[in-house]
């Protein structure tokens, strides 16, 4: 078998074919790994805006980056319509777990926004979006002067007030609302790197 093969004229043009083969998919390698170390710098750059709290104005194709990736939605939908808007990006709702968070998202609104709280499943247990409680993240921004929320009112819904919003209509942005998740508002995604 050995001596038809060397016999045959083709052989050396398909050695010398697998060496050309050989050759790009080397030069195909080399820039790929060009390409892979370009993205890795391009990542911890940014990576570093996400952990550096000065650099919260940033943004990147509608994303404003600040300890993760923040989306602040032009068009208005119900609560679970933005929830659905926000996962398929790859986010789900914000989440507030600090002061300081609350003070940034409450500098970059104008009106009303739903965020990732609600109390669908049970009435009276504010649960995030990933499954936190209040009590669990140790932060509430209720509105209560002279009237306390959430307060569940069903004047406008007949099943309560079960989502929670930053900021009402009335430009009170400094604190939540429970309010109708039937209502249409903006809102924040959230995508924690």
């Amino acid at each position: 078998m050995f001596s038809v093969i060397r016999d045959c004229p083709c052989v050396p043009i398909s050695i010398l074919s697998v060496l050309i083969v050989f050759k790009s998919m080397a030069q195909i390698v080399v820039c790929m790994e060009r390409e892979c170390h370009e993205l890795n710098a391009k990542f911890d750059r940014l990576k570093s805006y996400f952990n550096d709290g000065q650099s919260c104005n940033l943004s990147v194709d509608g994303w404003t980056v600040c300890r993760g990736l923040l989306y602040f939605s032009a068009e208005k939908h119900n609560w679970s319509k933005s929830r659905d808007v926000c996962v398929s990006k790859g986010a789900d709702l914000v989440t507030i777990t600090s002061q300081n968070e609350q003070d940034f998202l409450v500098s970059k609104i104008k009106e009303t926004h739903w965020i990732g709280l609600n109390d669908l499943e049970t009435e009276g247990r504010w649960v995030w979006v990933n499954n936190q409680t209040l009590e669990e993240t140790g932060v509430e921004f209720w509105f209560g002067s002279v009237q306390k929320e959430p307060d569940n009112w069903k004047v406008q819904d007949p099943s309560g007030e079960n989502c929670a919003s930053l900021g009402d209509r009335n430009g009170n942005l400094h604190t939540w609302f429970d309010g109708s998740c039937k209502q249409q508002k903006k809102f924040i995604c959230e995508n924690k790197y």
